[in-house]
């Protein structure tokens, strides 16, 4: 087994790979110590399975009411950058210096001009799956 240095000079920021309610609590709890995070999803959104779930098992607690309020702490939170619809393409370093290289995707509407209106997807042609919904659209 490596043993890790343990002389690493902290850098100061944290890379969370995923988006779901673990990345989301790990970059708020690490966001509120005083950190920088990159929280990095593959998906164009983020919340994860628990997004989709009506309850939580075992206690039955409604999923979007646990959701709502973290989606929003972790959006308005000052040390956190998201970075939705990424792909984390390789991995360098060693443990404290990490430098990850990124590929942010495409989404087809420019996210300045858009105001969540519709009329695009009402005038686009082309249907894509909907791999959220299991493509039952």
């Amino acid at each position: 087994m490596e043993h890790i240095n343990q002389n690493i000079k902290k850098i100061g920021s944290i890379t969370i790979v995923g988006g779901g309610i673990a990345g989301i609590q790990a970059a708020l709890d690490i966001a509120n110590s005083g950190f920088k995070v990159h929280l990095v999803e593959e998906k164009p959104s983020l919340g994860g399975v628990m997004a989709q779930l009506d309850k939580t098992f075992p206690t039955n607690d409604c999923s979007a009411c646990m959701m709502g309020p973290k989606l929003v702490e972790v959006a308005n939170h000052p040390n956190i950058e998201i970075f939705a619809y990424t792909d984390v393409l390789n991995v360098d370093g060693e443990a404290g210096r990490f430098q990850l290289t990124l590929k942010k995707n495409a989404r087809g509407v420019d996210p300045e001009k858009c105001i969540g209106c519709g009329i695009c997807a009402e005038k686009c042609p082309v249907k894509i799956s909907d791999p959220f919904n299991l493509d039952l659209n």
